[in-house]
């Protein structure tokens, strides 16, 4: 087999569509030697790594809608949306545990995107000690910003890795893979748009001013990366999988019938493409470049 990189966007409850992808690529036994994940597509991308089929789904569709999940109540008293205690602590740990000995058994190099707040420039982690290195990094990662608070890791001050790096391609480029499989969240055909409110983005987060100009120019480089990965995907260096119908579904859903529906959607989307993948990650002797 080719070395192969897996890239996973976030997107928030959106993931309910990665977690389908990846339970397929799980059950054809699809082989990896990198899997790079921002926000969302980090906490999905590492229960791939763990071999824990249908974890994300217990995490996303079945747990969704559990109070400590989301809270508009919490938002307004502690401005934290998502329940990052419940979602990277009592989940993880007491609810639906996480695999840490198989994680760290696997071979596949796993890779966390997360953005500096005093640069604004993009942070990876691809070693995780404990797993407590590893949830906490995780949840910087996911930490949305307004939504949630700035995460603290070994001397950094980090929030959304989606900010700097919204689709985390670079990673599994600079670990010498030479093909690509990325899971987007949004449908083909959109075109990210400059943040709204960005006024008030520029009050409230007047202390950081390198992470406010990686907020503007998200767009431009969300973009961008699009741009290459379909240049990518015609010379047969990437195949993007993403919705193939627009989403009823936002980042902040807890609606659990939408979510299964998602995460339907993204396995059967995956499915079509079945004979297709497994081609692509047999050797060939070259790739055509333009």
């Amino acid at each position: 087999m080719e070395n192969v990189g897996l890239v996973l966007e976030g997107g928030g409850m959106r993931g309910a569509y990665t977690a389908g992808v990846l339970d397929f690529f799980h059950d054809i036994k699809l082989p990896f030697s990198t899997v790079v994940g921002a926000s969302a597509g980090a906490g999905n991308g590492s229960s791939f790594v763990a071999k824990q089929r249908g974890r994300n789904y217990q995490v996303i569709v079945d747990y969704g809608d559990h109070p400590e999940y989301i809270s508009f109540k919490r938002l307004i008293r502690s401005k934290e949306l998502f329940g990052m205690d419940f979602i990277f602590n009592t989940l993880p740990k007491k609810l639906v545990p996480f695999d840490f000995t198989t994680f760290s058994l696997n071979p596949i190099e796993f890779v966390v995107a997360a953005t500096d707040v005093h640069t604004g420039q993009p942070v990876y982690y691809d070693f995780f000690e404990t797993q407590e290195d590893l949830l906490q990094v995780i949840r910087a990662s996911s930490s949305l910003p307004l939504l949630a608070p700035i995460t603290e890791y070994k001397g950094k001050h980090l929030m959304d890795g989606g900010i700097a790096d919204p689709i985390p391609l670079t990673p599994s480029i600079q670990a010498g893979n030479k093909k690509h499989i990325v899971v987007l969240t949004r449908n083909k055909g959109y075109i990210k748009k400059p943040m709204k409110f960005i006024w008030y983005i520029n009050r409230k987060l007047k202390d950081y001013p390198h992470f406010v100009e990686a907020l503007k120019k998200r767009h431009i480089k969300y973009n961008e990366t699009m741009k290459q990965l379909e240049e990518m995907e015609a010379n047969n260096q990437a195949i993007i999988i993403r919705p193939i119908k627009p989403l009823d579904v936002s980042r902040i859903e807890n609606n659990k019938d939408k979510l299964q529906e998602l995460y339907t959607q993204g396995y059967n989307d995956a499915q079509k493409l079945k004979s297709q993948l497994l081609e692509f990650v047999k050797p060939t002797s070259r790739i055509s470049v333009k």
